[in-house]
């Protein structure tokens, strides 16, 4: 697909989010968002990546992505990807969201997931939280999205901390009564697939 027809077919949409990305020899490397559409990507990142590299991102806000590069911009490079589906969808809700602006819009991008309660879900409550600073302890899920969960424990960390639960990695956006509300960053393709990480 031609950049000149992308433009065209896929609006582009300002996204200011951060991220990471594993290049080909398995490094991992910070990056931010410059926009991105439903077929690409444009990352500001200080590593120089050859074009046709294929590459694994993970985006804040948004979870997983994966495609080769496909051109070079002064501050960093874009990628392209092929988004089907459930997940396309909700990929294409959230740039619109982020395309209106303002906190109205925030606040009705961290609503886009309908929430459940651990058994109607069928997975288990109980499971373990790891910070990034290292301390673990189990901890138990309150009820989660395919955006993030809200998670009982006696942990406290400050927020925007990176943290695992199970296998899903996220990051703290709130504390609670119970503990504390952790945004995913690599979410699952649906509901049912949680019981896989969590478990």
């Amino acid at each position: 697909m031609s950049d000149q027809h992308e433009r065209r077919r896929y609006p582009r949409v300002p996204v200011s989010v951060k991220g990471r990305f594993l290049a080909p020899d398995g490094a991992e490397h910070a990056c931010s968002i410059r926009d991105m559409s439903l077929a690409g990507i444009a990352l500001i990142s200080e590593v120089e990546v050859p074009l046709g590299s294929h590459l694994i991102i993970y985006l804040d806000d948004f979870g997983r992505f994966e495609g080769p590069v496909v051109r070079h911009f002064d501050d960093g490079f874009a990628i392209e990807t092929a988004l089907t589906g459930p997940r396309r969808d909700r990929v294409a809700e959230r740039l619109a969201l982020y395309a209106k602006g303002g906190e109205q819009a925030a606040a009705e991008r961290r609503r886009i997931f309908p929430r459940y309660a651990p058994q109607d879900a069928g997975i288990e409550e109980g499971s373990v939280l790891t910070l990034s600073d290292g301390r673990s302890a189990p901890c138990r899920i309150v009820d989660m999205s395919l955006g993030g969960a809200n998670v009982a424990t006696e942990l406290r960390a400050p927020i925007g901390m990176s943290v695992s639960i199970g296998r899903m990695n996220g990051r703290i956006v709130r504390h609670t009564v119970e503990g504390i509300a952790i945004e995913f960053t690599d979410m699952p393709e649906r509901v049912s697939a949680i019981s896989r990480p969590f478990g």
